[in-house]
């Protein structure tokens, strides 16, 4: 069977494809080179019986990334799904995020979820996950600089989730006939304090961890909105993680330590 993947190169994508072949069907990788992901006829063009959508704007915190809001971007690529979904009688299922009512107002939440009610009449399914591990391990970096900042007291909990483990729940939504959503986060529970100790611990050496306040990260996201409009509706969404707990069914099976353990040989091998 063939299965279309939309942000097929991406970090999520690479690994749902690969997810895809080894149960023996055939994964079709799509992107912006392969033309305009907002036209229904190019998505409908393989004409595959399943879609699976990863694509939207980048999450990464910084400029080069594209600066268009995710209203901008995720909500267009998402119709164009459903509408090409509808043309070729395609099982849909999307990516979204998981949250709480307090985010829902978000624009980064509010874009998957514009995209995610949309498809109330198709053969589909929504998984929402909690933040990749990938997106903590990004401040590995920083934290080899000796400095960690996070927003308010680090008080909130989540449970993020190994991409791996959500490339098998993505498929299994995919090939099956399970629920029209599912939440999906790791098996590890932890306040985000405890999240950036640990990317801390890998970078082996002192790491100061430092807190910005709840009210300045509000207004700098609300600044630099005007200005970057993705950049500025993430921060916001991060200042909502900030305060309420985001956890959702722990579906995943890889520990965050083990992950970080894993990266640590790894890159001990690599420097060797």
């Amino acid at each position: 069977m063939d299965v279309l993947v939309l942000g097929g190169g991406g970090t999520l994508g690479r690994l749902v494809c690969s997810e895809v072949t080894s149960r023996g069907h055939t994964a079709i990788p799509f992107g912006r080179r392969n033309g305009d992901l907002r036209d229904p006829s190019v998505i409908a063009g393989p004409r595959a019986r399943v879609i699976i959508n990863c694509a939207g704007a980048s999450v990464a915190m910084g400029l080069g990334h594209g600066w268009r809001g995710y209203r901008a971007v995720d909500v267009p690529i998402g119709r164009a799904a459903i509408a090409a979904a509808h043309k070729t009688n395609a099982r849909l299922v999307y990516l979204a995020v998981h949250h709480g009512a307090a985010l829902r107002s978000t624009a980064y939440v509010d874009a998957h979820e514009q995209v995610a009610e949309a498809m109330a009449d198709l053969d589909a399914c929504v998984v929402r996950a909690t933040g990749f591990f990938s997106a903590y391990t990004a401040l590995l970096p920083m934290a080899k600089r000796g400095l960690l900042v996070d927003i308010g007291d680090g008080t909130a909990k989540t449970n993020p989730i190994c991409e791996r483990d959500l490339a098998e729940i993505v498929v299994d939504c995919a090939l099956g006939d399970g629920p029209r959503d599912v939440s999906a986060g790791g098996p590890d529970v932890m306040t985000r304090r405890e999240i950036f100790e640990h990317v801390a611990a890998l970078a082996r050496r002192r790491v100061r961890i430092g807190g910005m306040p709840v009210w300045l990260a509000a207004a700098s996201a609300a600044m630099t909105r005007v200005i970057h409009p993705r950049m500025g509706q993430f921060m916001q969404f991060a200042v909502g993680l900030a305060k309420h707990d985001a956890i959702a069914p722990a579906l995943g099976t890889t520990g965050f330590v083990d992950y970080l353990d894993q990266l640590d040989v790894v890159g001990r091998r690599t420097a060797a």
